[in-house]
């Protein structure tokens, strides 16, 4: 199973294009203001739409609304303004209940990143949620590939989103970390909480290896 989530974050139009080119996916769920989104990229196919619908132009709300009155379309889940989750929180643990039980299972997210961090951080928190699951969970924008390690990953460098691969421990420390394939190399390494060593690596062979014994690290691969 392989979901995406298009939120009502940053979305750079040409980019989400070649993306949904690139990709094939079995459920999209649009989040709020990321409906005007989907639509205009024509996102398929879309099976649900979520939010509280404070973002998102009622026009076009209205037309998906009157296909759901007819028993077509995508499912509408409407939420109170005043709840104690995120649009993009429901949007995800929804996305979670299809990949239940489905093996290899992926979500990728578009829209979670932008000019309000704290949707930002706590986006990049919520990957948590599927990661408990078992379950790979990817946020992504023109500029960055977001996801969380823990255990190890092999990324082959002609895949490699971007130049740099960083590491940002998201527990108090992560430890028996290695990376090999890369300019800066490190053999059963700890790296606490706060310090910076892993941040602007590079991949310099074909493939590079990641391990992270003990704790949760951020994993992002960027480009300028």
């Amino acid at each position: 199973m392989k979901v995406l989530l298009i939120s009502g974050g940053h979305v750079d139009p040409s980019f989400a294009a070649g993306f949904l080119q690139e990709h094939t996916f079995q459920k999209v769920i649009a989040v709020d203001g990321g409906l005007e989104i989907a639509r205009r990229l024509k996102a398929s196919p879309l099976t649900d739409i979520v939010g509280d619908f404070d973002t998102v132009q009622p026009e076009v709300l209205a037309v998906y609304t009157r296909e759901a009155q007819n028993g077509q379309g995508p499912v509408i889940h409407k939420y109170n303004p005043e709840k104690d989750y995120t649009d993009t929180d429901i949007a995800l643990k929804l996305a979670m209940e299809y990949c239940e039980g489905q093996a290899e299972s992926q979500i990728w997210i578009l829209g979670a990143t932008g000019t309000r961090l704290d949707h930002v951080l706590a986006n990049i928190s919520m990957l948590l949620l599927p990661l408990r699951k078992g379950i790979r969970a990817v946020i992504q924008d023109e500029n960055n590939r977001i996801s969380l390690l823990s255990g190890q990953l092999t990324i082959e460098k002609h895949s490699h989103f971007g130049k740099y691969l960083s590491l940002i421990p998201l527990t108090p420390e992560i430890s028996g970390l290695t990376l090999r394939g890369v300019k800066y190399p490190l053999e059963d390494h700890r790296v606490l909480q706060g310090e910076s060593l892993c941040v602007s690596n590079e991949i310099t062979q074909a493939q590079a290896f990641l391990k992270v014994e003990k704790g949760i690290a951020i994993l992002l691969e960027t480009r300028d």
